[in-house]
């Protein structure tokens, strides 16, 4: 992250020195160089031996500016040219712990940090509650299935003791045809 910031004012000082420096001489009359203060004596540049083309750098000068800013104050382009920067570098690499609390603990963190999960409790019962609902349901389940039992039965019963009293009175019935016809009883 340190490096593209470093780079890019590096750039844009760069930038800002050589307009002010072109903004200055296009200002004022060429002044004679001044003389270098190092002992040793200036060695003559040749001009044709520079890889440079000296006439197309001035055509391209003489030419009108492509932009023209409506104020005088110095306008700076640049163009970085290096990788993304990610998540990580923007946000720090402990981004993904997220916010820290914003105030102290809950009593109900503080019961579940200092609780030992043998001893905590279910639903919204203790253990001694919960013994006691889970003994009730489980009676008045095995009621209610004894009292269902009952029930079906008592319908059975019903039928089995309409069917024994029709059973009895054709039975009665076939005796008394017996006497009547005068044949012994069985």
């Amino acid at each position: 992250m340190g490096f593209p910031r470093i780079t890019v004012l590096g750039l844009a000082v760069l930038l800002g020195w050589a307009s002010a420096a072109a903004a200055r001489q296009t200002e004022a009359p060429a002044a004679p160089p001044a003389p270098a203060a190092t002992d040793s004596p200036a060695t003559p540049i040749n001009a044709d031996a520079l890889p440079v083309n000296i006439g197309k750098i001035r055509r391209a000068v003489s030419r009108p500016a492509a932009i023209r800013p409506e104020s005088v104050r110095p306008v700076f382009r640049v163009q970085v040219f290096s990788r993304s920067p990610t998540i990580d570098d923007i946000l720090g690499p402990d981004w993904r712990k997220g916010p820290t609390p914003l105030g102290a603990m809950t009593h109900r963190e503080f019961l579940d940090l200092v609780t030992p999960t043998d001893v905590k409790g279910y639903a919204a019962f203790d253990n001694k509650q919960a013994l006691v609902v889970a003994a009730t349901s489980f009676a008045l389940q095995w009621a209610v299935t004894k009292a269902m039992d009952k029930l079906r039965d008592a319908s059975t019963e019903r039928q089995k003791e309409a069917a024994r009293k029709e059973v009895d009175e054709a039975l009665a019935a076939l005796k008394r045809a017996r006497r009547e016809a005068g044949l012994p009883d069985k």
